[in-house]
Parts: C-alpha cells; structure tokens; sequence
C-alpha cells in the first residue's frame, strides 16, 4: 500500500500560515545564498592574486573531509540543539554554513567561465523551484524513497573524498560524469523530500511561536546545501557537455 500524508486541519488560517512559513523559510534561504556569494566573490579575487595559496588550500584533500565533517556535525549539533538555542545563534549556523559553501564556490569562480555559471545558476534555480513545487504538492511519502538517496549520495561522497587520498581508486572523466549523474538524481529526489518535510516542522512546531522561526531558519540551511551541491553537480555536468 502506498503511504500518504495525513491531511491536515483544512482551515484558511492554517494554509497562510503554512505559506508564510515557507516563504520565510526561502527567504532565509535567499539571504544565505546572498552571503555565499559575497564571500565566493572576496575569495575569487583573492585567489586570482595568490593562485599559490588557492592550490595549497584546495590540493589538500584534507580540507574537502575537514569540510564535509564540519557540516555533517554542524547539522547534527544545531539539529539536537535547536529547542534550547536562541534564535540569533540558529541564523549564526545559517551565515556560517554559507560562508563555507562560499568559500568552497570561491574556486569554480576561477575554473569555470562565468557564463556558464551563470546559465547553470538558472537551471539550478529553475530545477529546484520545480523539485520544491512537486515536493510541497504530492501526498505520497517522499521519505521511503529519500532514505536511500541521502545513502547513496553519501556514499558516493565518501567515495570521492577517499579517492583523494588514494589516487589508484580515481574514476575516469567519464565514470566521474556517470557519479555525477547520479549524484545529481539523488539531491533531486532529497530536494523534493526536504520541500515536503517543511511541512511537518510547520505542524509539528504549531503553538511554539519561537521554535517555528528558529524550524524555519534550519530548514533554509539544509535547502541552501542541498541547492550547492545541485549547483555544483550540474556545473561539473554542463561544463564536460560545454567542452
């Protein structure tokens, strides 16, 4: 039998709240990727005037499992955290994690040319809005499906890191396009079951004013990492295509 949502409370109160509780929700998400891409321009000049420093930084495989390792603790600590944390250190989280992806974005600024980035950033947004719209519509129970594409796309994350420091287990150009592929099916069916999640944390958190604000800025911060590795997995996608 297929699993569906429980309908809610059918009121004209509830839906606008809802809706606003979304629309908060993008818009904290805007103003992360806002603060990504300032950071991503500062780093981007500064790399382009010390191209040895930026080899150093990011030709160490280190920094890509220090960065992976801090977000997943990051998520799991705010996440644990989120009832007793005040709203100020839950947008500190926000800004940090978008500082990050920033500063890793830093440097396809400088590999990729900047209309291809731009034409991918459009598709990105245009995916996930369509994602995100399928997402908060359907009655099936996304989560039967996204629990093995939040492993799958783990693990072929954990594959790429330790590929870094092992180079015999590298993928060729072309299984690297295949991971990508599939790295990207499996963010789409996540993004689509984070939309419908909000949904939850929306009902869940009803008569707690302060945990609905502080939901809703965490809920961005996922949405903002997962529209970054979408940004990123196209961009590596469409500049193999462009080529």
């Amino acid at each position: 039998m297929t699993e569906r949502f429980p309908q809610s409370v059918g009121t004209g109160e509830t839906d606008v709240g809802l809706r606003n509780f979304m629309i908060g929700t993008y818009r904290w998400m805007g103003v992360g990727m806002a603060f990504a891409g300032a950071v991503a321009y500062f780093f981007a000049n500064y790399w382009m005037s010390n191209p040895d420093v930026m080899y150093s930084v990011f030709g160490n495989p280190i920094m890509a499992l220090v960065a992976v390792g801090a977000i997943m603790f990051g998520f799991m600590f705010v996440g644990r955290s989120l009832p007793k944390m005040s709203f100020g250190a839950t947008v500190g989280f926000l800004l940090a994690l978008a500082g990050m992806l920033g500063f890793m974005f830093s440097v396809s600024v400088i590999i990729y040319p900047g209309m291809l980035i731009a034409k991918v950033f459009f598709m990105t947004v245009a995916l996930f809005a369509t994602l995100s719209f399928f997402g908060y519509t359907t009655e099936r129970n996304l989560w039967s499906i996204a629990k093995y594409a939040i492993g799958i796309f783990m693990g072929l994350v954990a594959y790429q890191i330790l590929s870094m420091f092992i180079p015999s287990m590298a993928a060729s150009s072309g299984t690297e396009l295949i991971i990508a592929g599939v790295m990207l099916v499996m963010i789409s069916i996540i993004v689509a079951w984070e939309t419908q999640a909000l949904k939850s944390m929306y009902y869940g958190s009803q008569g707690h004013p302060s945990l609905m604000k502080k939901l809703s800025v965490f809920a961005a911060a996922s949405l903002l990492l997962s529209f970054y590795n979408m940004f990123q997995l196209l961009l590596q996608l469409m500049s193999a295509f462009d080529d």
